[in-house]
């Protein structure tokens, strides 16, 4: 009977089984199977009390199988399977625990030549992927992965096996969101397509397929892994759903929501004028088929959205009225601690700005300013809601000229950063969704600028940028102390914002760039982020159960703050805590936004504002993509003489400019600031923001004749110059013990790669540094692979380099230094941080290419081997921002190290004057090639 109902979705035939059922004398498989009856009757009317009696049903099966019954795991599992179903209906998350709780009690039965294997894995396999969705533990995604392939092998049972490619392609693109792992993600489309291809159309498990079809494609279309064949398949798959679809199906609204979302994005894509409307009748379908509670407000919001769209785009008064109306439903059925709330505020506050526009009432744009500040306020709403609420309210202030309210939304959103690049999620999901606020730090700070907070912006851009590396430090220094002095609340802390954020478990789902208004695709973006999956939440367990949390977080918090040595547990740092990182000169911080650019030069007694009206953002991001345009054709392999030629031009040009626009009035202010050293020149870290991160601010002037020499007309000549890529950085590497007795040191040197152009100064730059560090040891050859460089850089104190470096300026992340066995790369080198706070080595030398270079879309994360091996531990860092001529390379690093040890004794202190020196050994001889000179920099103390 249950195969029957499955071909055609005919109720009456669960009722007809379930009437053959009750009849019969009870007994473990009779009640087992009414179980399941049941249980396909609630999920396909969304009864909840079909569920209560299958589980009913499956605990009366379990009082008649005891432990070492044959079929007490299968109970086991069908009690699992009726918990973890009636979870999906109203979210109680003691549901899930226990469904999870039982379906590991029956999986630690499993003998693989049991024949009830297949009936116990397909009851289990649901309540670890669910539970991966909740809690976001990899172990669970590869459990459930795990038993839908343990299935796959061990049924010849045709829906058994329909069930276990659906179950295994839903569970691979779950992971894939979670991973990125293209395997996983190519190997759910083709189980999808091998299911699809063998059940009839009108099976009912063909809905269940044919969404995970859905999902996987979308998944891929995100991520930019398919083309538009995989969106515009997508659409027709979800449109099959729906038109197959019983009327009385629980999930008719979800679907239709979610076909809608899709229809909306096909819309945005300008492939049909049809598909916007299409997508409101369908997402009105959703509203009427989904008759009350939170799921209902949530598909309003839908509504709401499209319609104000839709309206947007006609020009159309009324429909932003109907919007508005729609939002205000909408909003009225979430309660205060609803985590869908924050959504709904962010819609309902767009649309009645643009009422505002519209019917010129400020009432509505009063209205707005506090729906967008109610939503980035909201404890318990997601993450990415609260950030483009906040970035609302910000954009509203500078419509208006609020300064105080642009700077109130500026901080808010800089202080959900850390939230919205949780160290639980994947790095590339971190990365992703960093590159979209991508220039919130500057624009923070030329906010707190025009309020005339100085300060305040010193704060905002330290808290801002290396957002990523500042999680890293936090885990090694205030989370390991945390554990040490207390683990348990350690542990339930981090356990606690891994549920809270509830979003590493789901990719940030991104429409592409494509053609169009901007603005719409901005609000596209916003809708298929919330309306993919759906609004699935129940208002009275779900989200209480959120908001729970979010108060136990607040509570780990304060008992952390208790612990001794831990008052500023994950606090940000103030200026007064900042400012003892400028001992001994001036830390200039160069900042650039759509608003205005200043330099904001820190020293120990303060913050000192230099305008920059010379300086555009538009400028200095067009001077940063000429610059590595140019090192790329003259890196290329046909890139020759006349490619190097334009690089060589086109370093001078930005030295002029950066001189003229930045360092000119920032050296003339650094005169009357901060005191000169005996030489007449000041020490300076430069701490630039956004693409200047990309450009050599230390060679900025004007150099090649006497007269400019005279007038002192270059950095180099007012100044000693280091990087650093924050204050806190700085601070850190400052404040580490120095270390007693000669260095330990090792050396790489790898003349020759295949597939890589040789470096025949490899073996002269070994010679001139073993020269002046006794007892070097040197890896070269065979013995220089990824595992003995990490083994030494945990045993060495001093590290030099000479190999070939690269830099992927699309995925920073993967910059590597290339071994003889493979890369060696930034997370690798930065996985090489110890569990102590303070740095515990000395000097690393990266002679090497584009090791300090960052990432194109995420320059303030200064995510490149330089900042890696800060944080590996060690003070001194030199890299290169371009590609080092060998030769140039062994010779700097020959006179370096000569300084280093000029009194006997090596002395990494010295590491910024030593550079300095042997780079204005080379410039003296050629003034006019910024090529060979101007790309090693050195950061720390």
């Amino acid at each position: 009977m249950i195969a029957a109902y499955d071909n055609n979705g005919d109720l009456s035939i669960l009722t007809a089984a379930e009437r053959v059922l009750r009849s019969l004398p009870p007994t473990v498989d009779t009640q087992v199977s009414l179980s399941v009856v049941l249980l396909r009757r609630g999920r396909a009317t969304g009864e909840i009390g079909y569920l209560e009696d299958a589980l009913a049903e499956a605990r009366s099966a379990s009082a008649m199988a005891p432990p070492g019954d044959p079929l007490w795991a299968v109970v086991q599992g069908q009690i699992s399977w009726a918990l973890s179903t009636r979870y999906e209906f109203d979210r109680r998350e003691a549901d899930l625990t226990a469904a999870m709780r039982y379906a590991a009690s029956a999986i630690e039965t499993l003998d693989e030549e049991d024949p009830a294997l297949p009936d116990l894995v397909v009851r289990c396999v649901n309540a670890y992927r669910l539970g991966f969705e909740r809690f976001g533990r990899l172990a669970d995604i590869d459990t459930a992965v795990r038993l839908a392939r343990l299935l796959g092998r061990s049924t010849t049972d045709p829906d058994q096996i329909l069930g276990a490619r659906q179950s295994l392609a839903a569970c691979l693109a779950l992971r894939f969101a979670r991973t990125g792992d293209h395997a996983d993600i190519d190997e759910a489309a083709r189980h999808c397509r091998d299911a699809m291809d063998t059940v009839p159309r009108r099976h009912i498990d063909r809905i269940a397929l044919a969404s995970t079809m859905t999902y996987v494609l979308m998944q891929r279309w995100v991520r930019g892994e398919g083309g538009e064949q995989d969106l515009r398949e997508a659409i027709q798959i979800s449109r099959e759903i729906v038109t197959d679809l019983p009327k009385g199906e629980a999930f008719r609204a979800q679907l239709l929501a979610n076909h809608a979302s899709l229809l909306f994005i096909q819309a945005l894509e300008g492939e049909s004028s049809t598909h916007l409307e299409e997508a409101v009748r369908r997402a009105r379908e959703a509203v009427d088929a989904q008759s009350g509670g939170a799921n209902r407000a949530g598909h309003l919001a839908n509504l709401a959205n499209l319609l104000l769209v839709q309206a947007r785009l006609g020009s159309d008064p009324a429909g932003v009225r109907a919007a508005v109306e729609m939002g205000k439903a909408a909003l009225a059925g979430l309660s205060p601690g609803n985590p869908d709330r924050a959504r709904a505020l962010n819609i309902l506050g767009s649309a009645l700005r643009i009422q505002h526009l519209v019917d010129h009432d400020p009432a509505d744009l009063d209205a707005a300013v506090g729906m967008w500040r109610s939503a980035a306020g909201s404890r318990v709403g997601p993450v990415e809601f609260r950030m483009a609420a906040a970035r609302n309210l910000a954009r509203a202030g500078g419509e208006i000229g609020d300064v105080a309210l642009a700077l109130e939304a500026h901080s808010t959103a800089i202080g959900l950063l850390p939230l919205l690049a949780w160290r639980g999620l994947d790095r590339s999901v971190q990365e992703k969704r960093l590159t979209e606020t991508a220039g919130l730090a500057g624009d923070a700070a030329a906010w707190a600028l025009a309020a005339g907070q100085p300060e305040r912006a010193v704060e905002l851009l330290e808290q801002g940028r290396q957002v990523l590396w500042s999680q890293a430090v936090q885990t090694r220094s205030d989370l390991s102390l945390l554990s040490v002095v207390a683990p348990e609340l350690a542990a339930e802390l981090d356990q606690v914002r891994r549920e809270l954020d509830g979003a590493e478990a789901a990719p940030t789902v991104r429409i592409p760039a494509g053609p169009g208004d901007q603005r719409v695709w901005q609000i596209g973006n916003e809708l298929l982020t919330s309306a993919i999956g759906g609004p699935t939440r129940s208002d009275t367990a779900d989200a209480g159960h959120q908001r729970r949390l979010a108060e136990r977080w607040e509570e780990l918090v304060a008992a952390a703050r208790l612990q001794p040595g831990l008052a500023g547990f994950l606090a940000t740092l103030s200026l007064d805590d900042l400012r003892p990182a400028a001992a001994g000169g001036a830390v200039v911080l160069v900042n650039t936004s759509v608003r205005r650019s200043d330099a904001l030069i820190v020293t120990t007694t303060g913050v000192h504002p230099v305008p920059l009206p010379w300086l555009t953002s538009e400028a200095a991001q067009k001077r940063a993509a000429a610059l590595l345009s140019a090192q790329r054709e003259a890196e290329s392999r046909g890139g020759g003489a006349v490619a190097r030629a334009a690089l060589r031009q086109t370093l001078v040009s930005i030295q002029r400019w950066l001189w003229d626009t930045v360092a000119e009035p920032v050296c003339t202010a650094l005169a009357t600031i901060a005191p000169a050293g005996p030489d007449g020149r000041h020490r300076v870290w430069w701490c630039p923001t956004g693409p200047l991160t990309m450009l050599p601010l230390h060679a900025a002037g004007r150099f090649g004749s006497a007269l400019t020499a005279r007038r002192r007309l270059s950095v180099a000549a007012r100044c000693v110059s280091s990087y650093t890529p924050s204050l806190s950085a700085l601070s850190r590497a400052r404040s580490a013990p120095a270390l007693p007795g000669p260095p330990r040191a090792f050396a790489v040197g790898l003349g020759s790669l295949p597939g890589q152009a040789p470096l025949p100064a490899v073996n002269d730059e070994l010679r001139a540094v073993s020269s002046h560090v006794p007892g070097l040891r040197i890896l070269s050859g065979r013995s220089a692979t990824v595992a003995s460089v990490l083994a030494a850089l945990e045993d060495h104190t001093w590290a030099h380099f000479a190999c070939h470096g690269e830099q992927d300026f699309e995925k920073p992340s993967a910059g590597a230094l290339r071994l003889v066995d493979g890369r060696l790369s930034v997370l690798d080198l930065a996985g090489t941080a110890r569990d102590r706070g303070a740095a515990l080595a000395d000097l690393a030398y990266l002679s090497a290419c584009r090791t300090a270079a960052g990432g194109r879309d995420l320059p303030d994360e200064a995510i490149h081997l330089t900042a890696a091996l800060q944080l590996a531990g060690f003070r001194h860092v030199i890299g290169s921002q371009w590609a080092v001529s060998d030769r140039v390379a062994a010779q700097v690093a020959g006179d370096v190290y000569a300084t280093l040890a000029s009194d006997g004794r090596l002395d990494a202190t010295r590491a910024a004057y030593a550079l300095d020196a042997a780079i204005e050994r080379v410039r003296q001889e050629q003034p006019d090639r910024p090529d060979l000179w101007a790309a090693l920099i050195h950061t720390g103390p």
